[in-house]
């Protein structure tokens, strides 16, 4: 077995190429976001790509609660934004309920993934437990893993660098040779995130507890894993 963390639309196609186990990592934030809606007891998230496909899924699951963003800012009309910070504290809301997700980058990347054997969705927040099912999936596949950096998406394969900073801290954990790999980005977590261009970009919307929060490391122990894939959705529930 071994390890490669490519970005953005080369790494999905890297992941289906291979059929190999795919980690969507979009640190800032659909990844941490995913991990807090089933930290908090979401009984199951439905991905979509576009805002319009959301509501109509709403209509099919009138009991759904909406969470997403468009550019960093949530929704119209939407329950929750993009955000796990937003999540953790409306916890009792999300026990048990249905969720419809869509986000700028990360349900795109997600998505694309059509082909891997297993999609896994993870960042710092979740590395050393996303790293283990990864690896377990990858044994009884014999199938490589592939980290999915998600980057910039609409940019070509632009870096981010806190989803590659995070890819790195997830692949350091399943001790596996790194077969490829871009450069690991330098300094501590937090500062990693805040100077990216899209931590800057959420602390000038005054998003500095999702900024912070997302650069922990090991705060959950869920997993959310791609269960089905139903034309333009996917289903995720909590990896066992």
């Amino acid at each position: 077995m071994s390890v490669s963390i490519a970005i953005g639309e080369a790494g999905c196609h890297l992941a289906n190429e291979l059929q190999a186990v795919a980690i969507v990592v979009d640190a800032l934030r659909a990844s941490a976001t995913m991990a807090a809606l089933l930290h908090c007891g979401a009984r199951e998230i439905w991905v979509v790509a576009e805002v319009e496909e959301a509501w109509r899924l709403k209509e099919t699951m009138p009991d759904a609660l909406l969470v997403g963003e468009r550019q960093s800012v949530k929704v119209a009309g939407f329950d929750f934004s993009n955000s796990p910070t937003e999540i953790l504290q409306a916890s009792e809301l999300v026990q048990g309920r249905r969720v419809i997700f869509t986000s700028t980058t990360g349900a795109r990347r997600l998505l694309a993934c059509r082909q891997a054997a297993a999609i896994l969705v993870g960042t710092t927040v979740n590395a050393t437990a996303v790293a283990r099912v990864a690896k377990e999936r990858a044994e009884k596949e014999r199938r490589p893993i592939v980290l999915i950096a998600s980057g910039v998406w609409g940019e070509g394969d632009e870096w981010a660098t806190e989803d590659v900073a995070a890819a790195w801290v997830i692949a350091e954990r399943m001790n596996l040779p790194i077969v490829q790999a871009p450069n690991r980005p330098e300094g501590e977590l937090a500062k990693v995130f805040a100077e990216s261009r899209h931590g800057k970009e959420l602390l000038a919307l005054g998003l500095d507890a999702d900024v912070r929060w997302c650069a922990q490391v090991d705060v959950v122990t869920v997993v959310p894993q791609v269960v089905a894939l139903e034309g333009a959705m996917a289903l995720v529930k909590a990896a066992s």
